[in-house]
């Protein structure tokens, strides 16, 4: 390596080095820190998630509804979403349930958790036959990650 070229690698070297351990810090409940939340339909035969002015959509098995956005300035954002179980056969409304997703109780550092190549702190949903599960990673299912947090209504 030429003389110019070793402090540039070293320069370039210790850049990335504290990237790396930067990523693996506990996530930001700063003003404007981005955020995904995904939510995903693990094993209802046909889910319609609707969540307040993001439109909604209908998840089979393994699909996923998902959106990012960033905090406000005032860290009041919300996201409340609606959640029907269709029958598979008659499509009609056989269990529902209404919840918040997303508040600031969730920028806590124990719930979501940070993807470290892109900075954003990532919260996951879970919609299963037993109820919705949250977890700040989106590890294998079930495990002790993964956290019951509301149950089905019955209509």
């Amino acid at each position: 390596m030429s003389f110019l070229l070793k402090p540039f690698f070293s320069i370039f070297l210790l850049f990335h080095i504290s990237i790396i351990l930067k990523a693996n810090t506990t996530p930001s409940n700063k003003a404007i820190s981005p955020y995904r939340i995904t939510i995903t339909n693990r094993d209802i035969p046909e889910v319609v998630v609707g969540c307040d002015d993001l439109g909604g959509d209908t998840l089979s098995p393994g699909n996923s509804f998902s959106w990012r956005f960033r905090m406000n300035l005032l860290s009041t954002n919300q996201y409340n979403c609606r959640f029907y179980w269709l029958d598979d056969k008659t499509h009609e409304i056989q269990n529902y349930n209404t919840f918040t997703v997303f508040n600031e109780d969730f920028t806590q550092p124990d719930l979501c958790g940070i993807d470290i190549f892109f900075r954003t702190t990532r919260c996951y949903w879970y919609v299963t036959q037993n109820g919705f599960y949250f977890s700040k990673n989106n590890g294998s299912f079930p495990s002790s990650e993964w956290r019951m947090m509301y149950g089905w209504n019955k209509i």
